[in-house]
């Protein structure tokens, strides 16, 4: 029951998707994107390394990349594959990724074929403007959704993402979905994510949760596995990182949406979450 109140709390929003074949070695390095990518190889070989991890991509697998994770991409001359590109919403803010375990990696059934092929087929127009994420992460095509012509259409499209996203779950339920549950967490989440533009104190989270500061802090951290006041910076850098991939807005602008208060200590911190500077953090977009 708990994991079906979760489940159907995420919203899923397809941006691209198409079957690309490659006829000549091709790498992409540290690549960043704000959106989830699912690939479905059907022949050849090539790699991804994420964070410190090498992922061998053989044909038959299927391949996660969650979104804002670093990757390196390596697609041998040959190597033909499915991509999905979508982001996934929560609306108390928190990422799906903390939510569930998953995998990067899942064998794909006869089935899962069928769903990459029957998705292509009824959005048939979102292939990428162009193969290298340098050119085609830009602001135009970032934020381009897409436009489903029937309500069927849309139902269909994100039933076969979610039985896709579902492939790469850690069949045992997580503690920290009922924990949210239980004690209430998951309004003091909407209420960061709805206000980083503000100063968030501790006394108001609590105040919320109805419990002590001191009684507060030690439940919000055994749930979700850091303090308050951590969370709340993390949050701030994630949406910093959301607006250098997707907008045009000045690093002034930027930190005025996420409330860090000068521009050194925003620098400062967002090179100690991401291990770039805000400025070339900005650049892996293209």
């Amino acid at each position: 029951m708990v994991s079906e109140q979760i489940g159907e709390s995420l919203t899923f929003h397809l941006r691209n998707l198409a079957l690309l074949s490659f006829d000549r070695d091709s790498d992409y390095d540290a690549i960043i994107s704000p959106f989830t990518r699912i690939y479905l190889i059907t022949e050849g070989c090539g790699y991804l390394i994420i964070g410190n991890r090498k992922i061998v991509l053989e044909a038959g697998n299927l391949y996660l990349i969650p979104g804002f994770s670093s990757c390196t991409y390596h697609f041998g001359a040959g190597l033909c594959h499915y991509y999905i590109h979508f982001s996934i919403d929560q609306p108390n803010g928190l990422s799906a990724y903390s939510l569930f375990t998953t995998n990067h990696t899942a064998f794909s059934s006869e089935l899962d074929k069928c769903l990459f092929e029957r998705i292509l087929q009824i959005n048939p127009d979102l292939q990428l403007p162009h193969h290298h994420p340098n050119i085609y992460q830009n602001k135009l095509w970032m934020n381009k959704k897409v436009v489903y012509k029937s309500a069927s259409q849309h139902l269909e499209t994100i039933g076969i993402l979610k039985q896709l996203f579902s492939r790469f779950l850690d069949p045992v339920q997580s503690h920290t979905i009922s924990s949210l549950l239980k004690y209430n967490i998951q309004p003091i989440l909407l209420y960061i994510n709805t206000n980083l533009e503000q100063d968030i104190s501790i006394d108001q989270l609590a105040g919320i949760s109805c419990f002590s500061k001191d009684h507060f802090s030690k439940i919000f951290k055994s749930i979700i596995g850091m303090a308050p006041c951590e969370f709340i910076i993390r949050k701030r850098i994630e949406k910093a990182q959301f607006l250098l991939l997707t907008t045009d807005m000045t690093q002034d602008q930027i930190i005025g949406k996420t409330n860090f208060k000068s521009d050194s200590y925003f620098c400062r911190i967002f090179k100690k979450y991401t291990s770039f500077t805000p400025a070339n953090y900005r650049k892996l977009r293209g």
